[in-house]
């Protein structure tokens, strides 16, 4: 899309392929396709050539090569492209050749020299000015009960991590929400839904917890929530539900922000909470179930990441392994020494979150009963039943962009405001 934008606002030709349509199994038609779709672009010109997916053909030569007729033909067609996009062969054309990746670590050096591709641009997810901006697009042709810049701001706190495409989906999905209910206007409770849609999947209303899944679930979901609510470096709870959702029986929606630097202590916070479900099932019920795969998943992920990609590890000290299946830095002796150092992270948040739950059990069980009778608690409702959270919550737009150069800028381009 942004390939195609930059085409329209420099009101020039634009031609787009993906990699995959130049890999064939007959030796030499890879080839034909790319100087056939260069001198269509030289033709067309001024004109952006824009290559989606170029890993599919641009992979470093040499790399799992095993001298079969695939590869031979890979190659050759990536050649095919070198060769184009030579000063030689593209001096003054007119044609400009973007491409798209999410593999750039495996392109062929060459692709990469100066002349070619020798420019990178990182797309990382929009941050919460520019999630602002992107739902002011998205709600302009949408009858809403509020200001649309002050809904974008609201919304843009509500979702991050969310894409430009999720934000798109979840604005239709809020129309789609409000046409079901006979509204005919939108409001904040339609697109709180369709959040929680996106985030959680779809409710499954006709499915029935029985009894005791339905307090077990329960108290799983509070030993998150009252874990969260006393541990600093924690997510602001949104809400807690016993609705089942997707594969869960039970959701806990939270607010992270879009922080980038995390240290140990707040990684650290963050598997204590993820954690505490499984553990205050083991604490009320003397046993646990099957309903924390994904807190484990999570949980795993986070750990091994301290130990080998941020140097948060006692053993190991300032040091980052990479993780290459194909040429391994270092040892399977070291890779079991990395096993135990993850065992030991993970069973000091362990003793850590035991304690915690432990001195808050009667908490726990607040929160619970309240889940068991609501089905659905927010975080009124946590105030109400343990007092305010002792550490500041940045939830609000102005909260959030306090301390950025563009904290209240979220008006859109001239040419996009309509």
């Amino acid at each position: 899309m942004l390939a195609k934008a930059a085409a329209g606002e420099a009101s020039c030709s634009f031609i787009s392929a993906a990699g995959s349509e130049f890999v064939q199994m007959f030796v030499g038609v890879g080839a034909a396709r790319v100087r056939d779709m260069f001198q269509k672009a030289r033709d067309k010109a001024p004109c952006i050539l824009f290559i989606d997916e170029l890993d599919a053909i641009g992979r470093a030569r040499g790399h799992h090569s095993r001298g079969s007729g695939a590869d031979t033909e890979q190659e050759g067609t990536l050649n095919q492209i070198l060769t184009e996009m030579d000063g030689f062969s593209s001096e003054d054309s007119g044609v400009i050749v973007l491409a798209a990746t999410n593999r750039v670590d495996i392109l062929d050096k060459a692709l990469l020299r100066p002349g070619r591709f020798d420019r990178k641009i990182q797309l990382t997810l929009p941050d919460i000015r520019g999630r602002a901006l992107i739902f002011q697009v998205h709600l302009a042709p949408l009858k809403c009960d509020m200001d649309k810049v002050d809904l974008s701001k609201k919304l843009a706190a509500k979702t991050p991590g969310f894409s430009g495409a999720e934000i798109a989906n979840m604005c239709n999905e809020a129309a789609l929400i409000a046409a079901r209910d006979a509204c005919a206007v939108i409001s904040m409770l339609h697109f709180e839904q369709a959040i929680d849609r996106i985030i959680g999947g779809m409710e499954k209303k006709g499915r029935i917890l029985r009894p005791n899944e339905k307090k077990i679930t329960a108290y799983h979901e509070a030993g998150h929530a009252v874990a969260g609510w006393f541990l600093e470096h924690c997510d602001p709870l949104v809400k807690v539900s016993l609705i089942p959702r997707g594969e869960s029986l039970g959701f806990a929606q939270y607010q992270p922000n879009d922080k980038r630097l995390y240290s140990k202590l707040e990684l650290h916070h963050q598997i204590c909470r993820l954690l505490a479900g499984n553990l205050a099932e083991e604490l009320f019920f003397d046993q646990t179930t099957t309903g924390a795969k994904d807190d484990f998943e999570k949980v795993t992920k986070i750990a091994y990441s301290m130990v080998t990609e941020h140097g948060m590890s006692n053993r190991f000290g300032k040091l980052s392994f990479s993780n290459n299946d194909d040429f391994p830095t270092y040892s399977s002796a070291t890779d079991q020494l990395v096993d135990e150092e993850v065992r030991e992270i993970v069973r000091a948040a362990t003793v850590d979150t035991q304690t915690l739950l432990k001195s808050k059990k009667e908490d726990i069980n607040k929160v619970a009963e309240r889940l068991m009778q609501k089905e659905v608690i927010n975080q009124e409702d946590m105030i109400e039943l343990l007092g305010p959270r002792a550490y500041k919550e940045e939830q609000t737009y102005e909260e959030l962009t306090e301390e950025t150069s563009h904290k209240l800028d979220a008006d859109l381009p001239d040419n996009l405001d309509s």
